[in-house]
Order: C-alpha cells, then sequence, then structure tokens
C-alpha cells in the first residue's frame, strides 16, 4: 500500500516515541521492512527544517536524508503546480501547510498517516491514526 506520512507522525516514529498511534506505528514499521510505499511531502521537509533549527524537536533533515538514503520505499512528493491546484479546491482545511499536504494525498490518491484532527476531520482525504 501507499501512504503519506505527515510531520507529527514521521517525527514520532524516527523517535520511536510511544504515544504514536498504533496503527501508523504498524504501517511505518512494515515500511521500515520494505512492505509499504511512503511519501514525505516537501512541507513536512520545510516544518521539520523550522522545527528542528528552532530547537523544538529533535529530528533534523539529516535523520530525514538517512531515512531516504537507507529505504527505496520512501519518497519526498514535490510541491508542484498540481499540488497546489488541488490546494486551492480544499475548502476545509484553513492551514496552508496541512492544506498543502492534504492536497499532495489527493494528488497522489494515498491516505495520510496523522493525528491531525482538521486533516482527519476532512471530507477530501482518508486518515489513520
Amino acid at each position: 500500500m501507499e501512504y503519506l506520512v505527515d510531520t507529527v507522525a514521521l517525527v514520532r516514529h524516527l523517535r520511536a516515541a510511544r504515544t504514536l498511534g498504533p496503527q501508523v506505528r504498524s504501517i511505518l514499521r512494515q515500511a521500515d521492512a520494505g512492505q509499504h510505499q511512503v511519501f514525505i511531502s516537501a512541507v513536512t521537509l520545510m516544518e521539520i527544517l523550522y522545527l528542528s533549527e528552532k530547537r523544538r524537536i529533535p529530528v533534523d533533515l539529516g535523520s530525514i536524508r538517512n531515512l531516504l538514503t537507507s529505504r527505496d520505499n520512501y519518497r519526498i512528493a514535490p510541491v508542484d503546480l498540481n499540488v497546489v491546484t488541488i490546494a486551492a479546491q480544499i475548502d476545509d482545511v484553513p492551514e496552508l501547510h496541512d492544506r498543502l499536504i492534504v492536497a499532495t494525498a489527493r494528488f497522489h490518491r494515498v491516505t495520510i498517516l496523522t493525528n491531525d484532527f482538521v486533516m482527519s476531520s476532512s471530507k477530501h482525504v482518508e486518515t489513520i491514526w
């Protein structure tokens, strides 16, 4: 299966945090074993850069680089004109970064791994936590 992982889920996974949802934990462990494709939005990279520079998370871009180079089934999903065009149609996710993540999931037709209430409530995507 294919999924898109949001920032919180990815950071918690890389930290092996116990607060990661059990379904997401299972999916990402299976992905680490090569059983699923996981998209990481370019927006998530930007958020990780910002949060790590502010020392709000213990994960940095080096952690993401290690993940991407050690596993073939994690891929960066760019924010391009297709994604932004879809984002313009997302009417129930007001925050731009979250809307771009939702639009990326719609573009790739995948479920988002997230605990974000607003994204989980969106009629435009399916989510798992």
